[in-house]
């Protein structure tokens, strides 16, 4: 086999999440070029990867074409929108995988993309400016935002360097961009700055929502029983009364209380080994 075929199986197979998003997205790009080349040199009007991967935004159109809201978010019909949309994939995605790992990677990939697909369906059919138009949405802008987004309300603190020289906390790009995208909704400048703010929204929805989660369940995962006032809860071969599953869950608490307000203050790369391993096994027990 090919050493660099065999490289790039090898990546997908067992490389990073977001190595692999970025392998779908040079996949998808390959075939609709290779798609709009036969179709040149056949003078075929057909525009069949438009069919296959571009979102429309009518709702009678989207309708015989359901499948363009997953499609879209990995479609790029042109290079430069294809190396801005990878290169800020890559290094957001990277570093959002480093925290949360590559599972909650790509469902934020794929959901903060839909929500982003929506609001752009949506949108105009509430506001009148926007009525009376057909366009179709590409590319992976929506579901990046959302990732980079999450990324910059969890690790507000974490430092970036601005074109590898000016240092920049991470939370004054992500306003940057949003404020960008909000101030120019209703130009003609063909970008779908609505399904980049929903998918910025929902990326911040759900680093609410994974906070919560963390802080609200039980981390032993175990169902007590309100009725009995004395139920033993197996822990390590040992039985618990209620007095102490609830003593031991209090401090449980007030630790990670105490970790969760140190990154919101100071970034995860500040927390003690220690205040990692407590945090990683907290996520496993959830």
């Amino acid at each position: 086999m090919n050493p660099f075929v065999a490289h790039i199986k090898q990546q997908f197979r067992s490389g990073s999440m977001t190595i692999r998003l970025v392998l779908a997205n040079l996949a998808v790009f390959f075939l609709i070029t290779l798609i709009g080349v036969f179709e040149r040199l056949q003078a075929s009007a057909n525009a069949l990867e438009a069919y296959i991967f571009a979102l429309p935004t009518d709702l009678s159109r989207l309708a015989q074409q359901p499948w363009t809201l997953i499609t879209s978010l990995f479609a790029h019909f042109g290079l430069w929108h294809l190396f801005g949309n990878l290169l800020f994939l890559y290094f957001a995605g990277q570093t959002y995988e480093r925290y949360f790992g590559g599972k909650r990677l790509l469902h934020l990939y794929l959901l903060g993309g839909l929500a982003g697909n929506l609001t752009e369906i949506v949108a105009p059919l509430l506001f009148p400016a926007l009525q009376g138009g057909s366009f179709t949405v590409v590319g992976a802008s929506g579901a990046i935002m959302a990732i980079f987004m999450a990324l910059a309300f969890s690790q507000p603190q974490l430092q970036v360097q601005l074109f590898g020289i000016f240092p920049l906390r991470i939370y004054m790009l992500a306003l940057f961009f949003f404020l960008k995208d909000l101030s120019s909704i209703g130009t003609a400048d063909q970008i779908a700055h609505f399904a980049h703010i929903g998918g910025a929204l929902f990326g911040i929805w759900s680093i609410q929502q994974f906070w919560h989660i963390r802080l609200s369940r039980p981390w032993l995962g175990i169902n007590l029983r309100s009725n009995q006032s004395h139920l033993k809860v197996k822990k390590g071969g040992r039985p618990l009364t209620d007095e102490q599953f609830r003593a031991q869950k209090q401090a449980r608490q007030t630790q990670l209380d105490t970790i969760l307000d140190k990154i919101s203050k100071k970034g995860y790369d500040a927390l003690s080994k220690a205040e990692k391993d407590f945090l990683f096994q907290q996520s496993k027990d959830v």
